[in-house]
């Protein structure tokens, strides 16, 4: 009678270990696996920026039009404007490869406040070009533009004539090679001060 429930006991016992050391198994290869996938993509940035050398793309300010405007006051010593902007910018681009841009929102903002919105459209900006125009819209909604220049006119030197704003916001976008797009890159603006040019932060994310 002994022989059946030991033999039974040892049954469930060895079952349990299998299960045990079958957990473990699946776990030991699921960590390899991340791992490996981990250092393949490291391995993969790395080529792409050794091989290609990726460049800081510009882009240049090249025409701007005012679209539609409204203007307010309010106790007749406040000025608000609300406008829609038509900026057209100089896309270039010195890699190798090719950028493709998604459509995005950027924040206009001056002294931290938020005063207007750009959009940006998706575009394609092909390797070693230096004319691809792209067509942004800037929307300005009620700006008070008496607390700005009241607000230039407080600095000093040369800054009096001059108005600072800074663009927040990130421009995602991926390689394209031969028309296949991989490896997602992230340009972000930089502070401006007047509509002249700018370049672009580049950074890599997974």
């Amino acid at each position: 009678m002994d022989g059946p429930i030991r033999q039974h006991l040892d049954c469930l016992h060895f079952q349990k270990l299998w299960h045990a050391c079958s957990f473990k198994r699946c776990c030991l290869f699921l960590v390899i696996f991340l791992l490996f996938l981990v250092l393949t993509l490291g391995v993969a940035t790395i080529l792409v920026i050794f091989l290609l050398k990726p460049q800081k793309p510009v882009f240049a300010f090249q025409t701007i039009s005012l679209d539609w405007y409204n203007l307010d006051t309010y106790s007749d010593s406040f000025l608000f404007v609300s406008s829609v902007i038509t900026l057209t910018l100089n896309a270039q681009n010195p890699n190798k490869f090719g950028l493709r841009y998604s459509s995005t929102r950027l924040g206009l903002y001056y002294e931290g406040l938020p005063i207007g919105v750009i959009r940006v459209p998706g575009f394609i900006q092909p390797a070693h070009s230096n004319n691809v125009s792209v067509p942004t819209r800037v929307l300005f909604d009620c700006v008070n533009i008496s607390q700005i220049v009241d607000g230039a006119s407080l600095h000093d030197g040369s800054r009096k004539d001059m108005i600072q704003m800074n663009i927040l916001g990130d421009v995602r976008a991926q390689l394209s090679v031969h028309h296949m797009a991989f490896l997602k890159i992230k340009a972000s603006f930089p502070n401006i001060s007047e509509f002249i040019s700018m370049k672009c932060a580049l950074s890599f994310y997974a």
